[in-house]
């Protein structure tokens, strides 16, 4: 299990963090964020990694009759069917926050609005929103006007409407840069955020949408919000620095994240080829409450089990061959072989043998910058 920095050819997109990313394939699709002063952005970019070649392109979109898309940050972007479908993030100098869905053609690259029936769900940013059962977009939670929100909804894209569950189980408290993924078509995972008063937040909650149901939520011994997280295919990895969910939580801080004037992690949810049991979730990077850290940590999403995978970066590490801290950032997984080691130079070895998925990190933000790079996670 390695890290890659690399150094892909073309203009890359302006620092940022809070930005949406989405795997088109071979594709990561990069749109808006912000950066510390703070900018918004609303640009959108194709960072195509086939063949271990990396490459920025700057994509220029059409846009439909009477359509404008407002730059923002803490935005989510999720791909349904061919389709993908942006909603709420927020402006961060005039802190208006949105509640609108746009939508994007990859094939032609036109954004064209929506039209929206029934009440919709309140402005959020720094949510978190899946796929849901092919059709539909499954929100989770993010701040609006009223502070960190718990709440559920489904928008329905067929029918063009949204509705608002009536659930069971017991709820995880109200939420704002977590992460969601749908670790299968109908279940939805959650890992910290930040809550009320600032406190950075260290369970694990499933969502069970079939039953419109909470069935679990366990502590752990990490608090993490503005992380990123992802579905890698495949049975979990060993490794010797397990920590089970749930036996001696870490107690979570109350400081902000930094010096950043991002808006947080977007929460990009993506959806695994099979069952949670063919799956595990990747979390990578974030603030703890109390330092910006860049681990990786491994969520069984059977049991909620989680494990550190790797510490970093170590004092042993070499200059240059793994990311520094970040959060705000986003992450993808690609189904491409990559690189194996990269050097400070970017260059580049043949990939692992057997390794199909590999994880995508770009940008973010720490304490002394806002960062553009790209990383990657194999194994």
């Amino acid at each position: 299990m390695t890290w890659s920095l690399i150094k892909p050819e073309g203009l890359a997109p302006a620092p940022r963090g809070a930005c949406c990313c989405v795997a088109l394939g071979t594709q990561v699709l990069v749109f808006g964020g912000a950066d510390r002063v703070p900018v918004s952005f609303s640009d959108l970019w194709v960072l195509e990694t086939e063949g271990g070649k990396y490459e920025w392109t700057r994509i220029t979109p059409v846009y439909a009759p009477g359509c404008k898309v407002m730059p923002r940050s803490g935005a989510t972007m999720t791909a349904v069917g061919d389709k993908l479908y942006l909603f709420g993030g927020t402006e961060p100098v005039s802190n208006v926050c949105f509640n609108d869905i746009k939508v994007l053609d990859p094939k032609t690259w036109t954004w064209s609005d929506v039209e929206v029936t029934g009440t919709r769900p309140p402005e959020r940013h720094s949510h978190c929103t899946g796929c849901l059962a092919d059709t539909c977009l499954l929100v989770y939670g993010g701040a609006g006007y009223q502070g960190p929100m718990n709440d559920v909804w489904i928008f329905n894209t067929l029918q063009g409407g949204w509705t608002r569950p009536t659930l069971s189980g017991e709820q995880p408290p109200g939420r704002e840069m977590h992460t969601g993924v749908m670790v299968d078509s109908t279940t939805l995972l959650i890992y910290g955020g930040r809550g009320p008063e600032f406190k950075v937040l260290c369970d694990a909650a499933l969502f069970d949408a079939k039953q419109m149901k909470w069935t679990a939520v366990e502590p752990t011994p990490f608090s993490r919000c503005a992380h990123s997280a992802v579905v890698m295919p495949g049975a979990p990895a060993s490794t010797s620095a397990a920590a089970t969910a749930g036996a001696g939580a870490a107690g979570s801080g109350s400081a902000e994240p930094g010096a950043s004037g991002s808006a947080g992690e977007s929460g990009e949810a993506a959806a695994a080829s099979g069952s949670g049991a063919d799956c595990r979730v990747l979390i990578y990077g974030g603030y703890s409450g109390e330092a910006v850290e860049g681990d990786v940590l491994q969520i069984d999403p059977r049991s909620l089990e989680i494990e550190l995978v790797r510490r970093g970066p170590r004092e042993s590490d070499k200059g240059g061959t793994v990311p520094d801290t970040r959060f705000a950032h986003s992450a993808v997984v690609v189904p491409v072989p990559v690189p194996a080691a990269a050097g400070p130079s970017g260059s580049s070895a043949a990939a692992p043998a057997g390794g199909s998925h590999a994880m995508v990190v770009f940008g973010g933000v720490n304490p002394g910058e806002d960062l553009n790079d790209v990383a990657v996670w194999a194994e």
